[in-house]
């Protein structure tokens, strides 16, 4: 049994994308998570597709079994009355790398890490400790905080009792974009939303911080940390509920110098952290970032990055199982990365 990231020669990738990959394959498909699941797929297709010597296999939920794949491409179909689990132990048994794509709601992304880490087969992702860590956004801010890391104050909903002032976010620990997350403003909005959630311990409350929503879009490897680009999320707020509407990629900032050196201590504090990562920050009009949450995995304004700085992203991650990578940005555009459902 090798490490799973241990440098050896990949010739069988199984791409596993939850959403569109047979995740929901016996539910109704949620849209937005659908909509972003399927704009990174193709653009992961497309970029694998130029990488020679390499046989991949992408699962596909029966819904999406009309795609548009590159000859070089194998589907395998996950069936209306097949869940997806049935198939995955022996499609990861016959790869020799993996790479999931898949939310951290439900422990969905740490049990399919562990899986293939189980299985001895290489992992082309974060490793489930760091997973794990990262799935859990108290956790998170803890571990950030514990090693002087600016994370936004977080607290357990059925442990908060302060007086509410001011503004305050709820949102579920393991929540994925902007699902399951309320604005508040009142003792009033509080109480509406809090004797809604049935379980408080699976939420989080953390103060409203103004400022401009941005992400991070990274390379980890080993503890250390490369920046491809920054983000602007435009985040919609109606009737205290969060939207994410549109991403712009590769935004201009004068801060590039700082987020690097952010990144630097999060690869030191959670060295599991391996491959494309993505970190949503708040940017504050003057003062420093405070770092909301880490994705270990694909995000949605991966989608823009390679058109927006001529670089391929799947490649340098298996670039990396050899050697650390250099980021040559051939240009330097801005891309906007819509998202409807």
């Amino acid at each position: 049994m090798f490490d799973n990231h241990e440098t050896q020669s990949i010739t069988k990738l199984l791409v596993f994308e939850f959403i569109t990959g047979g995740g929901f394959s016996q539910a109704a498909l949620p849209d937005s998570l659908a909509t972003e699941g399927l704009l990174m797929l193709e653009v992961m297709i497309e970029e694998l597709a130029l990488v020679p010597a390499i046989q991949i296999t992408v699962l596909l939920d029966w819904r999406f079994n009309q795609l548009n794949l590159p000859l070089n491409i194998n589907a395998v179909v996950v069936a209306k009355d097949q869940s997806v689990y049935e198939i995955l132990p022996a499609l990861i048994e016959q790869a020799d790398f993996i790479w999931p794509i898949a939310p951290e709601m439900d422990s969905i992304l740490k049990k399919i890490t562990a899986l293939v880490e189980d299985q001895g087969k290489g992992l082309l992702n974060s490793s489930s400790e760091a997973v794990a860590i990262c799935s859990d956004k108290l956790i998170t801010a803890q571990v950030l905080q514990n090693n002087a890391i600016k994370a936004v104050n977080t607290i357990q909903l059925d442990g908060f009792s302060s007086d509410l002032i001011g503004q305050w976010v709820i949102k579920s620990k393991d929540g994925v974009g902007c699902l399951n997350n309320y604005l508040i403003s009142s003792e009033y909005e509080f109480e509406q939303v809090n004797n809604k959630i049935q379980c408080k311990s699976d939420y989080i409350i953390q103060p409203y911080v103004k400022g401009d929503s941005l992400s991070l879009s990274c390379l980890f490897r080993e503890g250390k940390a490369w920046l491809l680009c920054c983000n602007n999320q435009q985040v919609e707020i109606k009737r205290g509920s969060f939207k994410l509407n549109a991403c712009e990629v590769n935004i201009t900032s004068n801060n590039m110098e700082k987020y690097q050196c952010l990144i630097d201590l999060i690869s030191q504090a959670i060295p599991g952290l391996w491959g494309y990562v993505g970190i949503d920050i708040i940017q504050p009009e003057l003062n420093d970032p405070w770092v909301v949450e880490i994705n270990p995995r694909l995000t949605t304004s991966y989608v823009g990055i390679n058109q927006a700085l001529d670089f391929n992203v799947a490649a340098a991650v298996l670039d990396m199982l050899d050697k650390e990578h250099v980021i040559k940005k051939m240009c330097n555009k801005q891309i906007t990365v819509s998202i409807t459902a």
